[in-house]
């Protein structure tokens, strides 16, 4: 990643706290977290799209809690890149359905 990289996530960061826009020290430290599901997450891709110095990414994510309940939501990625790294990523999921799988507890 670029020194100056950021990561910026859909939504309201008072709402859900992975939203919003994070340093690349923020987020390499998020990534190298242990993974919060069993086995980590599979991810399926789409389509990809590359002009000039972006690159668009579709793909879905699948994972499964210790409790047993399976998470899936859809992405768009826009990746940017400077000086043949990844300069900035915006990620576009569904943020309301996250919050409320994460905030539900299994019954």
């Amino acid at each position: 990643m670029h020194p100056e990289a950021t990561y910026w996530t859909l939504g309201k960061p008072h709402l859900f706290d992975y939203c919003g826009e994070k340093s690349r020290d923020e987020i390499c430290a998020y990534m190298a977290t242990p993974s919060i599901f069993v086995g980590g997450v599979e991810t399926t891709f789409g389509d990809v799209t590359a002009e000039g110095d972006r690159v668009a990414v579709e793909a879905q994510t699948r994972g499964t809690l210790p409790d047993g309940r399976v998470y899936t939501n859809m992405y768009h990625y826009l990746f940017t890149f400077r000086d043949g790294k990844v300069w900035r990523v915006k990620e576009y999921l569904d943020t309301q359905s996250a919050a409320e799988f994460f905030a539900r507890k299994r019954d």
